[in-house]
């Protein structure tokens, strides 16, 4: 096995399913039987306050295909599965700027070593 091949993943037996009780689309193996556990997040300003959805451990005949994944290519299904969703961007997550859009870096004192 070479490298390329090492880091190539077949993501062909994968489709999109919506949970039948949250309605988000789930990422599900063609083999499994059970929809895999996942969080509901009740809003993007609080993704500290997850809790797991009562759809997790349904059976996967319960779902329904995902919107816009029936006739989709591989690409197109893989590229879905990778994008954070519309109303999400990580940039304007609480956590990923400390201060806000206006801090600056704290200045410390310099500090001088004892003789």
């Amino acid at each position: 096995m070479d490298a390329d091949e090492a880091f190539e993943e077949d993501f062909g037996d994968v489709v999109r399913l919506s949970c039948p009780d949250c309605g988000r689309p789930i990422a599900v193996f063609t083999d499994e039987d059970l929809l895999p556990q996942h969080a509901l997040c009740p809003t993007p300003w609080n993704p500290f306050g997850l809790t797991v959805c009562t759809g997790s451990g349904r059976a996967v005949a319960d779902a329904r295909p995902a919107d816009g994944a029936a006739g989709a290519d591989a690409q197109g299904e893989l590229a879905a599965l990778l994008t954070l969703p519309a109303g999400l961007d990580w940039r304007t997550q609480p956590f990923s700027h400390v201060g806000g859009p206006e801090s600056r870096p704290i200045h410390m004192p310099e500090q001088r070593l004892a003789a």
